[in-house]
This record gives C-alpha cells, structure tokens and sequence, in this order.
C-alpha cells in the first residue's frame, strides 16, 4: 500500500525524544530516518492530523527525497521536472523556495523559472511570489539528504506571547517526554513559573498525581487558573519555597521536571550555590529510584554541582532556548 511521505522540522537537540514519541502521538506513521531537528517519515493517515503534533515546525508533503554528496539544485529541479508529480494542496497560489543548510539561497532564474513551470504543469496552483497560499521548498543540508516538498504548515515558535522566561509549549512538552513520566508516577514542579511544564503534564501525560509551586505568589494566581490546572483533583499547585518544599513528604516523589531560574531574569546570587541547595531539597522529597529531569543553560556550573551531589547524569542533550545554549539532564542517584 501506498504511503504519503512528509518531512517536519523541530527544536534542535531533540531528534532521539522525537523517534521515541512520534509513534505514539500519531497512528500509522513509520520513521524513514531522523537527524537534527528534521524527521522524515511515512504517514497513511489524515494529513491535518500533523498539525496536532505540538513540536513540529515546518511541515512538508514530499515530492522527491536525495541522499549522497554533492547535491545541488539544478540536478534537483531536473529531477522532479522529469517526473509527473502529485500536489497535496492543489488550489490556491504558490512561490519555490531554496534553502541550503537551514539558509534561504539564490539560485540561477532559469533554474527557479524550471522549477514554477514543474508546479505550473502538474497542478492548478498559480504564481504568487509575495504572499502564496502554499509553498514548494528545494531543500539541501549539510547531512547528505536533501527533499523538495509542499509547504503544508508553518508554525512560528517566537516569544512574542509569552512573559519573559516563560517557556515555550513545545518545548515544555518535549521535557515532559524526555522524563519519560510513568502513568503511577509522582511528578513535581517546584519552579513551576507561568506552568509551562505543569500544563504540558496535564494535558498530554498521565500521571497519579503532580505537584506544582513556585515562590512568586502572582505566578501561582495565574498558573491556578489555567484551564488544565484549575479544578484538577490531580493537580497540586500552591506558593512554596523550592529550597524547602515543606508541604512535600519525605522520598514521596517519583519524578522531578523542572526549568529552575537561570539567573539571567531574576537574581538567583551564586548560581553554584542556588543548585547546591536545590539538589539538597530535591534529595529529600526524592524516592530512592526517582529521576530528575532539569533544563539549565548554565551547564558548565550546573555539572559541576553535580560532581559534587549524590545524583549522576544518565542522559543529557544540548538545544537552544529563547537563542541561549541549553542542556537538558536526566539524574538518578549515584550508587
């Protein structure tokens, strides 16, 4: 049977908790191949289903795949002009992109010319070069694969609607994922901000029971009556010092998630000393075979305070974060 095939664009960093989740968030999809921040992948389902996936970015139908050394444009655009092709959005207006290596490129005018006549033949879609209702990309990158595909959605992850330090949802949501949540676990937040993290758990995840606080009592106020969290018999989320965590039991957490400050928004003083105690505090509330999933972009001092703390690092990535260096961690306690 037939399977269409798409290319979708995330965070980079992330292509080994994609691998995992994919398949588990859309039925039917079979991964072709992963690199950094691009899956491509086989789907015989509704194409608006993709849409769902919180962290895909840019999201494309595929008309041809190339994998080897030297790819370039004009042999591409030959390639899909020798062969009839099949356009997912068949009406409306279009323009051809390039891109090499994640960077918009200039290509020849007869070669660009090639390729709108290649769309020209095969569809009904016309020439829109300012403002088109779908887009065809020539995609090169520096991994040896390069696609031309249909510009299906594009989703702009910005800041712009977010308070300053709140995290992004689909980066939230790829934390959650990364901590791999089991469906009895225990889960605490204890620098849950604007609740990104908390949101994420509550939406997508199963879990007995999440505990969320912060010290910032407006935070808490706004977090609380979120749609996801008001209400929730599941839910836990109150002011508290993450330092002390008193309302929280002795070794009663399975699974800590969290984005504690950075110290580049708010005065967190010796960010040494700031992770020190946050380790001593999470060593408390911590079961004996709990985990702890901490995103930081000060890495170099964060694994340094680890060397020094009972807990070891078990899995790590690097990505980026509001355009900042970031590592994410995943610790248990040393042996």
């Amino acid at each position: 049977m037939y399977m269409a095939e798409f290319v979708a664009s995330f965070i980079t960093g992330f292509q080994s908790v994609v691998e995992k989740d994919l398949p588990c968030r859309l039925n039917g999809v079979k991964i072709i191949n992963i690199y950094d921040g691009l899956v491509h992948f086989q789907f015989n389902g509704n194409s608006r289903d993709l849409d769902k996936i919180i962290y895909f970015n840019n999201t494309f139908f595929v008309l041809k795949t190339w994998k080897g050394k030297g790819l370039n444009f004009p042999s591409m655009v030959g390639a899909v002009g020798a062969e009839r092709k099949y356009y997912l959005i068949n009406k409306g207006t279009f323009r051809v992109r390039f891109v090499k290596e994640n960077q918009f490129a200039k290509v020849d005018k007869n070669i660009a010319r090639r390729a709108e006549e290649t769309v020209l033949n095969n569809s009904k879609l016309q020439i829109d070069r300012l403002s088109p209702t779908t887009e065809i990309w020539y995609s090169i990158r520096r991994e040896g694969f390069a696609f031309c595909g249909q510009l299906l959605s594009k989703r702009e992850f910005t800041e712009k609607n977010l308070n300053k330090g709140e995290l992004r949802p689909e980066i939230a949501y790829l934390i959650a994922c990364f901590a791999e949540i089991k469906k009895n676990d225990v889960v605490l937040e204890p620098f849950c901000g604007y609740g990104s993290i908390p949101v994420q758990i509550a939406k997508k995840f199963q879990c007995a029971r999440l505990f969320a606080s912060d010290i910032d009592s407006e935070k808490i106020e706004m977090v609380s009556q979120k749609k996801l969290i008001k209400d929730n018999p599941l839910v836990d989320i109150r002011v508290c010092d993450a330092m002390v965590l008193d309302y929280i039991e002795d070794e009663s957490i399975d699974t800590v998630i969290t984005d504690p400050p950075w110290g580049f928004f708010e005065d967190i003083g010796d960010v040494s000393d700031f992770y020190r105690r946050m380790f001593n505090s999470i060593n408390r509330v911590l079961k004996t075979d709990g985990s702890v999933t901490i995103l930081t972009a000060r890495k170099e001092e964060f694994e340094k305070v680890v060397e020094e703390v009972p807990f070891t690092v078990v899995e790590s990535l690097h990505t980026l974060v509001n355009g900042k260096k970031a590592g994410l961690y995943k610790l248990v306690r040393r042996n």
